[in-house]
């Protein structure tokens, strides 16, 4: 046998290599990605709206819902021009918490319009019922830190301004913010059933105008009341009840000891009684002393 026992026998062992069933894909990497990048996207809403103040929350979804970068009188997220145009009318106010609506009631704009006098203008017991229906404006749209109502002689001052939260124009410039236009244009309906006519005065803080050497504080003031005026009259207002609009700058601070407050800028709104306009348009009558030269002319 050449060596070998007799009897003996060889065994020969192979190993065979087993084939995977199936290749390490990478659709789980995939869905893992998808999954932290939607956990993240929770994470970082969670983190703004803990940011953001209950009233802006409010704000931003009253825009988000009642306004389109589709349409043409939408405000756009992106400026493409100096001015965007106003909406082509009013935007709808939504009822507040607890069913009061943050709009002019109908009790109160008929409110606003009985005790009238026969000349159409308004009576003392009307401007009080005026002052009324704006009040419950105010607290219905939970906009006490940027309005206030006064009584005057010469009528109802309502007086909007900015604060720490909340700008009524972007800095700078007389472009009004969407808030602000819905707040402007609820004061509408009360203002129409009172019949008062109105004065618009706009006032800034003083921060200085730096971007142009031809315009300042005083012609940013006049075109902030333009402004207004115009949110008024896309909202329904009569253009013939706005007997005068002005602007006076820095001049007239509500916060001395802080000239660069929030509150500083503001626009004041006057609606005048009937010894209000007497008044007002007594200051532009006839000078008696042009009278007596111009008889002493004629002689």
């Amino acid at each position: 046998m050449s060596g070998r026992q007799k009897g003996h026998t060889t065994i020969i062992k192979r190993s065979s290599r087993r084939a995977h069933t199936g290749g390490h894909g990478g659709a789980w990497k995939v869905a893992f990605a998808d999954f932290m990048l939607a956990l993240m996207s929770l994470f970082m809403v969670m983190w703004i709206m803990g940011q953001v103040s209950e009233k802006d929350r409010k704000a931003i979804m009253y825009t988000l819902n009642n306004q389109s970068i589709f349409d043409s009188h939408s405000y756009s997220p992106i400026s493409f021009t100096a001015h965007d145009p106003l909406p082509s009318s009013a935007p709808e106010v939504t009822p507040s918490v607890g069913g009061s609506t943050s709009g002019i009631t109908q009790s109160d704009a008929s409110t606003a319009h009985n005790g009238k006098n026969p000349t159409g203008e308004a009576t003392d017991a009307d401007q009080k019922k005026l002052q009324s229906a704006l009040q419950n404006l105010m607290v219905g749209k939970q906009a006490q830190s940027n309005m206030r109502i006064e009584r005057l002689a010469q009528g109802i001052r309502v007086v909007v301004n900015d604060d720490q939260h909340r700008m009524m124009f972007e800095r700078g410039s007389s472009k009004m913010t969407p808030y602000f236009q819905q707040l402007l244009s609820s004061l509408v309906p009360a203002l129409k059933q009172s019949g008062s006519h109105l004065m618009i005065i706009g006032h800034t803080d003083a921060t200085p105008y730096q971007q142009n050497p031809f315009y300042d504080n005083w012609s940013l003031s006049v075109n902030r009341a333009q402004a207004a005026r115009q949110v008024l009259l896309h909202a329904g207002f009569e253009s013939d009840k706005v007997v005068q609009i002005s602007g006076v700058a820095d001049q007239k601070l509500l916060d001395q000891q802080q000239p660069t407050n929030a509150i500083n800028r503001r626009i004041e709104f006057i609606l005048l009684s009937a010894q209000g306009l007497s008044a007002w348009e007594k200051t532009f009558s006839t000078p008696a002393t042009h009278s007596v030269l111009a008889s002493a002319a004629n002689q």
